[in-house]
This record gives structure tokens, C-alpha cells and sequence, in this order.
């Protein structure tokens, strides 16, 4: 009985802070996002998805730096500001500055294309070029979003992803025929579209002389950087299954093992996205942070056991019946990967975000940097040892390491607090 009133007392305060909007949102961009790749999966060669996978997976990596990490500042130090004039003007100053910074990691990518081993279709080639710039629109589209998490007004923000997922599957089923070109291009032209009308506001407000100082754009590249890493980290089995030149349809059939357990990271994902500021407003308050995680658990313990044991049972039809016949081999690979995503709800996702929130973006890089090459030593015997099977062990084995360390930085953060705020008052 207590377990079932902490369960209903989390969800009715979750709700409260307007966070099933966030959910929602981010359950249909997922749900959007999983739809599109079903269509490019039935409208495109596997060799071809290979090839979309490949790319994106590279330029993925990069994205966090878009904006020199302004998105992530903005909700760090915009939520300690009081008026929404005040926030209005961060945001602009951020989309500006922002912009330019993002030259940076699109001169980067488009050096790699030119100096890497790798060879792509000419299709493929034009495809990652429209990839890479579109690094500026993730960036306003992120920028925008987070503004709106920062005034408190989640619904806003839910209908921006509402509206970016429902655009998205409408023009990747019109546009299907025209193939992968057609399909990034929706990815670089939707996000701007989407956030359009008040981009123009934000830019209209921007003021000389007010560009946020040293320490807001190196706690932005703190976390950027460590998203970076973190991406890295994430990508690697793709990133090795690449450099190693296992055959892209192959690597296609790895890839579509990830999309619908990896999808499901929305919801502790969704969770923690919508208390960000409540966390950040808590992270020097032992008992709310303690509180916080209990109900975290005792939620999200029912639901990663319900999940793991229904996707294992149902892998076979529900790959056939989301992604056809082209791909025998993937139902046992997100069997393997399943381990992993135990893993990930229960402490990777948990404690690398509250970190985060808390403000120990630096430690989360620091414990990225640290697994970053390990992972990649590991991958990479696994992938020669036992091909895209070693691949889908090594990441679900990596997983659960990463996670563990996030524990131990979370008990270490903990343990830092002055003993006094274990009686501070929840507010």
C-alpha cells in the first residue's frame, strides 16, 4: 500500500508542474520519430538506411556543441533569473551568439568528410552535407524550446514538439518516393519552420552589449562537451561497426534493434526533463533530492521490468510488423540489448541527469571522457570477435558500467552536502 501511494502521490505532483504536457510531447515525438524511420526503412534499400545511419550517427555527435552550448546555459542560469524581460533577453542574446558558434562544430564535421576513410554514395555525400547545416536549426529549435521550459510553460513547449512530430511523418510519407535526400532535408527544414514565429520575437529583442558573459558559455561548453562525449559514448557500436566497414546492411539491422528499446528512454527521460528546475531549485537539499529518487524508483522499477519482459517476448513480430521482413537477424540483437536498457532506467538516465541538473555538468563530461575510450576498446574486440552480435553485448555491458558510475557521482555529490540541509523544508 505504501508503494501504490507513493506511486499515485508522484504522478499527481508530477502533473501539477503541467509535466504529463512534456510527457505527452515527448511521447509523440517519439512516436513520430519511429514512424518516419518506418517509412525511410520500407521506402529505401538497406544499403541506403546503412548509409542515413552512418551519417547521422556522426553528425549526432557533434549537435550538442551547436550554439557553443547555449541551450544547455540558458536553463542552467536563466532559471535563477526573476523577471521574464530578463529571460526574454538571455534567450536572444543565446540565439545570436549561438549561431555563430555553431560554424564551429559544422566546420569540424565538413573537415572530417573531407579527411575520413570512409566512402559514401554520391547520394550519401549530398545527404550529409544538408546533415551537417543542419546543425543551426536544431540549435534556434532547442534554444526556443528551452526558453519555454524556463518560464515554466511546458504546454508551449509540448506543442512545438507536437507539431515538429506531426510535420515530420505528414512530409516523410509525401515525400517518400524521392528518397534519403528527401528525408534529411525534412530533418533540416521542420525544426526552423516549427519555432519560426517566435524566433523572429526572440531575434527582434536582442540588445547590444548584453552577451552573457565567460562563465555562461564555459558551463555551456561544459555540457556540451560532455554531450559530445556522452553521444560518443552512445554511438560508438555504430560508430566501430563504420570505421570497421561491416556491410551497411548489417549495420541497418543493428540500427533498427536500437529504435524501439532506445525509444523508450523517453520516459524516464520525459520525467526528469520536466523537474529540471524543480531539481536545480532543490540541489543543495539533501531530503528533496532523496524523496525524489524513491519516487523515481518505486515508479520506474514496475515499468523498466513491465517493458523489458513484453519487448522480449514480442521481438520477432514486432520488428516484422514495424520494419518488415528485410531484417531477420534483429529481434535476437535487441534481445541482447534489453540488458542495457535495464541498466539506463534504472541508473544511467536517473543520476547522470539529476547530476546534471545540480549542476555537475563537469562531471558528468569527466565520467564520459573516462568510459569514451574503454567503451571504444570494448566495442571493438566484441565487433571482430563476434561481429554485430559482440556489437549489441559490448553496448548493453557498457551501459551498466556507465551507470554505476553515475550512482557512485550521485552518492559522492550527496554525501558533499552540509549535513544541516537534511532538514531543509521541500517548498
Amino acid at each position: 500500500m505504501n508503494h501504490l501511494y507513493t506511486i499515485i502521490q508522484t504522478i499527481r505532483t508530477f502533473y501539477q508542474r503541467d509535466g504529463f504536457w512534456v510527457v505527452m510531447s515527448i511521447l509523440i515525438e517519439r512516436i513520430g520519430s519511429f514512424i518516419f524511420i518506418a517509412i525511410m526503412t520500407r521506402a529505401i534499400t538497406p544499403f541506403s538506411f546503412g548509409e542515413f545511419t552512418a551519417i547521422r550517427t556522426i553528425t549526432s555527435i557533434a549537435q550538442p556543441l551547436a550554439g557553443g552550448g547555449g541551450q544547455y546555459a540558458l536553463l542552467h542560469f536563466g532559471s535563477k533569473l526573476k523577471t521574464l524581460e530578463e529571460k526574454e533577453l538571455l534567450t536572444s542574446n543565446t540565439l545570436l551568439f549561438g549561431a555563430l558558434l555553431s560554424l564551429i562544430p559544422i566546420g569540424g564535421l565538413l573537415c572530417w568528410n573531407f579527411f575520413s576513410p570512409i566512402q559514401l554514395s554520391k547520394e550519401g555525400e549530398f545527404a550529409y552535407a544538408i546533415i551537417v547545416f543542419s546543425i543551426i536549426s536544431y540549435n534556434f529549435y532547442e534554444i526556443i524550446k528551452n526558453h519555454f521550459r524556463l518560464i515554466h510553460n511546458n504546454r508551449q513547449y509540448a506543442i512545438f514538439g507536437i507539431f515538429y512530430s506531426v510535420l515530420i511523418v505528414f512530409f516523410g510519407w509525401i515525400l517518400s518516393a524521392k528518397g534519403i535526400i528527401a528525408f534529411v532535408l525534412i530533418l533540416a527544414f521542420i525544426p526552423i519552420f516549427v519555432i519560426s514565429t517566435t524566433l523572429y520575437k526572440m531575434l527582434g529583442i536582442w540588445k547590444k552589449g548584453n552577451v552573457p558573459d565567460i562563465s555562461y558559455w564555459r558551463y555551456g561548453l561544459y555540457v556540451g562537451a560532455g554531450s559530445v562525449i556522452n553521444q560518443l559514448f552512445v554511438s560508438m557500436d555504430v560508430i566501430v561497426l563504420v570505421i570497421l566497414k561491416v556491410d551497411p546492411a548489417l549495420i541497418a539491422a543493428y540500427k533498427i534493434a536500437t529504435i524501439i528499446p532506445y525509444s523508450l528512454f523517453f520516459l524516464p527521460g520525459a520525467f526528469l526533463t520536466a523537474d529540471f528546475v524543480y531539481l536545480t531549485h532543490h540541489a543543495d537539499n539533501r531530503m528533496a533530492l532523496i524523496k525524489y529518487l524513491r519516487s523515481y524508483f518505486v515508479l520506474f522499477g514496475l515499468l523498466t521490468f513491465l517493458i523489458v519482459i513484453t519487448l522480449f517476448a514480442f521481438s520477432e513480430p514486432l520488428i516484422a510488423l514495424c520494419f518488415g521482413d528485410n531484417y531477420p537477424i534483429t529481434p535476437h540483437l535487441q534481445d541482447i540489448l534489453l540488458i542495457g536498457v535495464a541498466g539506463t532506467f534504472l541508473l544511467r538516465i536517473p543520476f547522470g541527469n539529476i547530476l546534471h541538473a545540480v549542476g555537475r555538468a563537469d562531471w558528468n563530461a569527466l565520467h564520459a571522457t573516462f568510459l569514451t575510450p574503454v567503451s571504444a576498446a570494448v566495442v571493438y574486440f566484441m565487433v571482430e570477435w563476434k561481429g554485430v552480435e559482440g556489437a549489441a553485448w559490448a553496448t548493453s555491458l557498457m551501459l551498466i558500467v556507465s551507470g554505476v558510475i553515475c550512482f557512485g557521482l550521485f552518492w559522492i555529490y550527496l554525501r558533499k552536502l552540509p549535513k544541516d540541509q537534511l532538514h531543509q523544508p521541500l517548498h
